[in-house]
């Protein structure tokens, strides 16, 4: 057993690869999935409970690698946490990928969820009642479209800076949508999310019924930061940004429907909020 297995078995601890073992599975043995996906493993795992898992659609111009900052930002303890990578190669950097938004994309991107979703059942303890779904800017919309269109397999979606998928069968099974929760949150930087998309996913919401909980988060606040396409910091009024604030929004959210409590998303804190993004495509 090589060194890096032995510090998984021990610890069960960060994150791990598609190719990290699990079950002592060989390093070198070849991946299940036919494409890439980054595996994170809580600290202090416990073999005997059934996580809930959460399912990260990386940013465009990212990579899977960004999961390991979301869990930092979001829960190290939580989850069970999967992020596959997006299928077309960004014109930044061989190194950085992004989603597509035609409709062969979108269906591509849903495969890669559910085959990422089979993965981590067969890997982990994970409570296939509590499998949720995220996403930042066009992964949000991508995240929201494949929630809205299989609801059942989910116990809700979280969409950061991510406009409602204009996609044609979005809503296509509309009804069942209704018990699905799903999280918008948005930063008031966004260029991706305008205050008219919030305003049209508002009344899209209203009309059918469904159960969309919506958050507004303020910049130019303390640690409030920027991503641009590469992964940099830049000012807040250049592009999207992405701070601890809304993932742990985001963790609010899904542990008050794990509990079925009433978990207030935003609560008050001295502790300045900080960017998470700066991690972003740099693997």
């Amino acid at each position: 057993m090589s060194r890096l297995q032995r510090l998984l078995k021990d610890r069960m601890g960060a994150s791990a690869s598609r190719c990290d073992t699990l079950h002592e599975r060989s390093l070198t043995a070849p991946p299940r999935l036919g494409f890439s996906y980054r595996l994170f493993v809580p600290e202090h795992f416990e073999a005997r409970y059934e996580y809930p898992l959460f399912v990260w659609l990386h940013s465009d111009n990212s990579s899977e690698y960004e999961l390991d900052s979301i869990m930092e930002g979001m829960s190290v303890r939580n989850y069970v946490a999967i992020a596959p990578r997006a299928h077309r190669v960004s014109k930044i950097s061989k190194r950085l990928f992004r989603w597509g938004t035609n409709l062969a994309d979108l269906t591509m991107a849903e495969e890669f969820v559910f085959d990422s979703i089979d993965e981590a059942l067969g890997s982990l303890p994970i409570h296939s009642d509590r499998i949720f779904l995220g996403g930042f800017g066009t992964a949000g919309t991508i995240a929201q479209w494949i929630g809205l269109r299989t609801p059942s397999r989910f116990a809700g979606v979280i969409s950061i800076n991510g406009p409602f998928p204009k996609t044609k069968r979005a809503l296509a099974g509309w009804k069942q949508c209704r018990a699905l929760p799903i999280l918008f949150a948005q930063g008031s930087d966004s260029q991706q999310c305008s205050d008219d998309d919030v305003i049209e996913t508002i009344q899209v919401a209203h009309s059918a019924g469904l159960d969309y909980r919506f958050v507004r988060f303020e910049a130019g606040q303390p640690g409030f930061g920027s991503m641009d396409s590469t992964g940099g910091a830049l000012g807040a009024s250049q592009t999207d940004s992405l701070d601890t604030e809304m993932l742990l929004a985001a963790n609010r959210f899904m542990m008050g429907i794990v509990t079925s409590t009433e978990v207030p998303l935003v609560v008050s804190s001295e502790e300045p909020s900080r960017s998470v993004a700066s991690a972003f495509g740099n693997n």
